[in-house]
C-alpha cells in the first residue's frame, strides 16, 4: 500500500482542483499578493496648448476635460499592475482671480469636469477586482502665467504657517508644489504649471503599499504603517502623476 503525506495529498488535490476549475490561483488562501511596482512617469499626452492673454483669465467653455488628462497608458507607466480603470468627474467652482476687479465674461461659474478622480486596483489580499487605489487631479485656475504665479505664492504664503506645511519647490516636475498633511492619512499637494494651478490627491488600501500591523499592534504602530503609507504613494505615485500632467500642461 502506498501512503501519501498529508503535504503530497494537498498538493495533488491543489493541481486538481486548478486542472478541473480553472479559478485557483494557489492553494493557500495566506499566499500574499504579488510585490507593488512603482516606476517614473512616462507623459504621452499632447500638450494642451493654452496661451491666456496677458491678465486674463481663460474663459470656462475652453477648459480641458480633467479625465483626459492622464490616460490609462500613463497610470500604467507609473504602476505597471494597475487595471480596472475608473474616471469620476468632479465639479469645480471658479471664482473671480481678482476680487478687486470686475471678472470677465465666462471666467467664473461652475465647470462640471474642472477635476477628476482616477480609480483603479492594485492587487491586495482582498483581490485586485476592486478599485482600492485613486489619483484626483484637480485644476483650480487657467490664466495668465504671471497671474497664476502670484495666486500660487500668495496660497503658499497663507498656507506655510500652517502645521505640516512643506515646500516641494520643483521637485516633482513642474514650477512649483507644496503640500499640508492636515492629518497623518493626508497625501495631497497644491501645484502650478505655466497658466494652471491645480491640486492633486489620492489613495491606496492595496497592500503592498505599506506593511499592515497585526490585529494586536499597538496604537502607535497603526500611526506609523498609515503615515508610511501616504508617504509612498504621495512620492511614488502623486510626483510621478504631477510629472505626467504637468508635461502637457507646459
Amino acid at each position: 500500500m502506498t501512503v501519501r503525506s498529508r503535504r503530497a495529498r494537498t498538493g495533488l488535490w491543489c493541481v486538481t482542483a486548478v486542472m478541473g476549475a480553472a479559478l485557483m490561483s494557489g492553494c493557500s488562501e495566506d499566499s500574499p499578493p504579488p510585490a507593488i511596482k512603482f516606476r517614473a512617469a512616462k507623459p504621452a499626452g499632447d500638450k494642451l496648448g493654452f496661451r491666456p492673454t496677458p491678465g486674463s483669465p481663460v474663459t470656462l467653455s475652453q477648459w480641458p476635460d480633467a479625465c483626459k488628462l492622464m490616460t490609462d497608458g500613463e497610470i500604467r507607466a507609473i504602476l505597471p499592475q494597475a487595471k480596472e480603470f475608473e474616471r469620476k468627474p468632479v465639479k469645480v467652482t471658479i471664482l473671480n482671480m481678482d476680487p478687486l476687479s470686475e471678472a470677465a465674461p465666462g471666467t467664473t461659474g461652475d465647470v462640471p469636469r474642472g477635476g477628476c478622480e482616477f480609480g483603479f486596483a492594485l492587487p491586495s489580499k482582498g483581490g485586485d477586482s476592486s478599485r482600492n487605489s485613486s489619483v484626483s487631479i484637480t485644476v483650480t485656475a487657467i490664466a495668465d502665467p504671471a497671474a497664476v504665479k502670484k495666486r500660487y505664492l500668495e496660497d503658499k504664503k497663507g498656507d506655510s504657517k500652517k502645521k505640516g506645511f512643506t515646500d516641494l519647490g520643483d521637485s516633482w516636475g513642474v514650477e512649483g508644489c507644496y503640500a499640508v498633511q492636515n492629518s497623518v492619512s493626508d497625501t495631497g499637494a497644491d501645484c502650478y504649471q505655466g497658466p494652471y494651478l491645480f491640486e492633486v490627491g489620492g489613495s491606496s488600501w492595496a497592500d503592498g503599499v505599506a506593511p499592515q500591523p497585526g490585529a494586536d499592534a499597538e496604537p502607535a504602530e497603526n500611526i506609523a504603517a498609515v503615515k508610511k503609507r501616504a508617504r509612498t504613494w504621495q512620492t511614488k505615485v502623486l510626483a510621478e502623476s504631477v510629472r505626467t500632467v504637468g508635461a502637457r500642461m507646459s
